[in-house]
C-alpha cells in the first residue's frame, strides 16, 4: 500500500503492507515529518475530509487511503507566542513611518494545485525588516542579531571578494557597522547571505510597474522571497489552506518558505501576489515624502529620502515620519498640462500624480 502526503516542509510517499492499519499510517507519518500532534485531511480539495484517528486499530486499506494522498495539518497550541525579532536595522537610513490604508496580510493568492495559499507575512517596522524577513524564511529561523555578526565574521574571512570597492566603506569598518543595530541592509547585504546560506534570494519591488524581480546567488539548490516597497522589506509564504484557498489556514510557524530551484510556479505566484500589492500602492515613493524627525528636541524637517539619509547619518537619528498637511488635504485640483484631465483631492494624490506623469502644475478649484 503506497500513500502520498504532504505537509509544510513538502511531500512524500510512505509505503506499508496490505494489512498496515490507521495506527501504522499515523506513525509512519510522524516518523517521515517529525510532528507529534497533528490531523490528517483527504479527498478532493472541494470537499476535503478529516480523517476520524479514533480508532488506530482499523485497516488503512479498508479507509481508501491506497493511492491518496493525505494533507497533514499540525497542530500548534494557540497560547503559544508567534516568535518575532526585534531590534536591528542595515546601513545607516532612516525607517519612515507611514500612515497605512492597506492591510497587506490580507492580501492572498489561491493556490489551488497546492492546497493552499501564497501570501505576504508583513515584518514588524522596527528597522530590522530585511534581516528578519530573512531569516525568518530560513528552516533554522536565524535572529537578525546572529545574522549581522555572521555577516561580519564572513566579510573578514573574504576580504579579497569584499573589498573596498564592492562595500563602499573599507572592509574593517563595513565589519564594525553591520553589527550596529542602527543600521539597514540592502543589495550588499542581501548577496553577503545568499553567500552564507546557500541560497537564491529574490526580491519584489513593489512599486515597479513590471514585476521583474532581482535576484541574489547563482547556481544555488533552493531559493526564497522577499518583497521590498521602498523603505521596507516583507517575505512571500505559503501556507496549506481550505478550499477555496482564500485565506491561510496554520500558524506562520508552518509556513514554506524556501523551495527548490527549479520550482518556477512559486515564481509566477509571487508576482502575482506583488501585483496584486502595487495595485493598493503598498509603497513608498521617497522622493515626495515631507519629512520630520521624531527624535526629542530635535527639530529637522526635510523633503526625501536623500535628505531623510543624510540627516540620520550626520546625527544617528534614525526615526522619521512622513508629516501630512492637514489644512490642504481637503484641497480639489486640477492639472494644468494640456489633455491631462486628472482631478484630485489632497497633497497626497497631486504628488502621486505628478510622481507617475512627471505634471506639475495644478490649479485649486474654488467651491462654489
Amino acid at each position: 500500500m503506497k500513500v502520498r502526503y504532504k505537509w509544510p516542509g513538502g511531500t512524500g510517499i510512505i509505503t506499508l503492507g496490505d494489512d498496515a492499519t490507521l495506527g501504522d499510517v499515523v506513525q509512519e507519518l510522524a516518523s517521515k515529518t517529525s510532528l507529534s500532534n497533528f490531523g490528517i485531511k483527504f479527498g478532493q480539495p472541494t470537499a476535503m475530509k478529516t480523517l476520524d484517528m479514533s480508532d488506530l486499530d482499523q485497516l488503512a486499506k479498508k479507509l481508501g487511503l491506497h493511492g491518496e494522498t493525505l494533507t497533514i495539518v499540525p497542530h500548534v497550541a494557540r497560547s503559544s507566542p508567534t516568535k518575532q525579532f526585534a531590534g536591528e536595522t542595515g546601513i545607516l537610513e532612516p525607517e519612515i513611518h507611514r500612515r497605512q490604508t492597506l492591510m497587506p496580510q490580507d492580501v492572498h493568492v489561491p493556490w489551488e494545485v497546492r492546497d493552499g495559499t501564497l501570501l505576504l507575512r508583513v515584518m514588524p517596522s522596527d528597522n530590522s525588516c530585511l534581516f528578519t524577513a530573512f531569516g525568518g524564511a530560513l528552516p533554522q529561523q536565524v535572529l537578525p542579531s546572529k545574522l549581522r555578526q555572521m555577516m561580519s565574521d564572513y566579510i573578514e574571512e573574504h576580504v579579497d571578494v569584499y573589498s573596498e570597492a564592492i562595500l563602499g566603506v573599507p572592509p574593517d569598518k563595513y565589519c564594525r557597522s553591520i553589527v550596529d543595530p542602527d543600521r539597514w541592509g540592502g543589495g550588499i547585504e542581501l548577496s553577503i547571505l545568499s553567500s552564507i546560506f546557500d541560497i537564491k534570494i529574490w526580491t519584489f519591488d513593489v512599486e515597479a510597474s513590471t514585476q521583474n524581480p532581482i535576484s541574489f546567488g547563482e547556481g544555488k539548490r533552493d531559493q526564497c522571497i522577499l518583497v521590498y516597497s521602498g523603505v521596507h522589506y516583507d517575505r512571500i509564504a505559503f501556507s496549506y489552506s481550505e478550499y477555496p484557498h482564500t485565506a491561510p489556514m496554520l500558524p506562520i510557524e508552518m509556513d514554506r518558505t524556501v523551495w527548490p530551484i527549479e520550482d518556477e510556479e512559486v515564481l509566477i505566484k509571487a508576482q502575482e501576489l506583488v501585483g496584486k500589492l502595487h495595485g493598493a500602492h503598498y509603497y513608498t515613493n521617497m522622493d515626495g515624502l515631507l519629512l520630520k524627525c521624531d527624535i526629542a528636541d530635535c527639530a529637522w524637517i526635510g523633503s526625501g529620502q536623500a535628505e531623510g539619509q543624510r540627516h540620520a547619518a550626520e546625527t544617528g537619528h534614525a526615526q522619521l515620519s512622513e508629516i501630512v498637511d492637514k489644512q490642504t488635504d481637503a484641497v480639489l485640483r486640477k492639472c494644468n498640462i494640456r489633455g491631462c484631465d486628472f482631478m484630485g483631492q489632497g497633497d497626497v494624490a497631486t504628488r502621486r500624480h505628478s510622481q507617475d506623469t512627471g505634471h506639475e502644475s495644478y490649479s485649486v478649484i474654488e467651491d462654489w
